[in-house]
């Protein structure tokens, strides 16, 4: 008896390490959202078991476009199998008790989530979001034991001083007219994560560009596209930076995977003029090419009328003052440090938006026929 009862603890001790061993470890917040879906299907197809955060409200439809099309070479089994690894779990990055529940029995976090507007109206939500969130997940994190934080930044956290510089990590901050209400909220999430990085979180940054991709076309960088097939006569010479949305969550796995900490890194995968991108999506989407070039006072103006039109329709502005200023700034970034540290390569330009448009193409074609 008592043999048989030592055998029995022994399978049980046994079982608990290894059910231990494979629970699920990795967590992603804002895994419903473009770059989420992202980073989520590239941990899914790397093995990983996933614990996708997402709010009671959460729309899945881009979640289930972009993992129809990720996973679209692989067979019915194997997106199955995909489907098993993944346990999607209501939370609030604003919610604490939410947030200690999603963040229990994890290792690894890739936080996402954040509010991206440029309307000013939105302005304490985003702050809200995107910097007390962030510090969420941070202090949670913490307290959980968390050995692995990967926070999602943005160029617009990096300094900006004056149109037409080189920007690098490096950059400092500075208070300047050029940052937005999101780049302000995106610095101080940064300093939040620094802040965790002190306590005792291993981190790493990453600071995209532009994401560009396949995803919902109506939200977002993905709207450019729309924009571009429903006629976009007038461009600017702004300049920003740009990248794939597959190489933002390729980096992010690669540094967790190498445990790169302490360290943040710009993501972009070319620095590109506005006039430039406009005429590529136009070519590959065979739309007519923009003409009427948009000078400073134009832009004011088209900000103002737009406003106006917004109010008297309900509708949100596709144009605000912050978009309107940025279009005629002329940033460059430089992603050298990712390049030479990690070997890392970025997808061509060029390649990134004949593919999208190519998807674009063709989800539009079947809404076609469908109707």
């Amino acid at each position: 008896m008592h043999s048989f009862v030592y055998t029995y603890y022994k399978i049980a001790y046994f079982s608990a390490a290894l059910n231990k061993h494979f629970h699920i470890v990795i967590a992603v917040s804002g895994a419903s959202g473009f770059l989420g879906s992202y980073v989520v299907c590239t941990l899914l197809e790397k093995g990983n078991t996933i614990r996708a955060f997402r709010r009671s409200t959460s729309a899945m439809s881009e979640f289930e476009n972009i993992f129809n099309y990720y996973f679209s070479q692989y067979s019915d089994t194997q997106r199955l199998r995909f489907r098993q690894q993944l346990q999607w779990t209501i939370a609030d990055i604003n919610d604490i008790p939410s947030l200690e529940e999603a963040l229990t029995d994890v290792e690894e976090v890739y936080h996402c989530a954040a509010i991206v507007s440029f309307m000013q109206k939105e302005r304490d939500s985003m702050m809200h979001c995107n910097v007390e969130g962030t510090a969420n997940m941070v202090n949670i994190s913490l307290l959980k034991g968390v050995k692995k934080f990967c926070h999602v930044s943005s160029i617009a956290a990096l300094g900006r001083v004056k149109s037409g510089e080189l920007i690098s990590e490096d950059t400092k901050w500075s208070n300047s007219k050029h940052n937005s209400n999101y780049a302000i909220s995106k610095y101080k999430a940064e300093m939040e994560v620094w802040r965790g990085a002190e306590e005792g979180l291993q981190v790493v940054i990453v600071n995209p560009g532009v994401i560009l991709g396949v995803g919902d076309w109506h939200k977002g960088s993905c709207k450019l596209f729309q924009l571009v097939w429903n006629g976009m006569p007038f461009y600017t010479d702004g300049v920003n930076g740009y990248v794939d949305v597959r190489d933002v969550a390729c980096a992010m796995v690669m540094l967790m995977k190498q445990s790169i900490f302490n360290k943040r890194f710009v993501l972009v995968g070319k620095n590109v003029n506005m006039h430039w991108f406009l005429n590529s999506v136009a070519g590959y989407l065979g739309k007519k090419k923009p003409t009427i070039k948009v000078n400073k006072l134009l832009s004011q103006l088209a900000w103002i009328a737009d406003g106006i039109k917004g109010k008297l329709t309900g509708k949100a502005p596709s144009l605000t003052k912050e978009t309107a200023r940025a279009s005629m700034n002329q940033f460059y970034y430089s992603a050298e440090k990712i390049e030479k540290e990690c070997s890392f390569t970025f997808t061509p330009m060029e390649q990134t938006l004949q593919q999208t448009c190519e998807q674009f193409l063709k989800s539009h074609s079947e809404k076609t026929s469908i109707s």
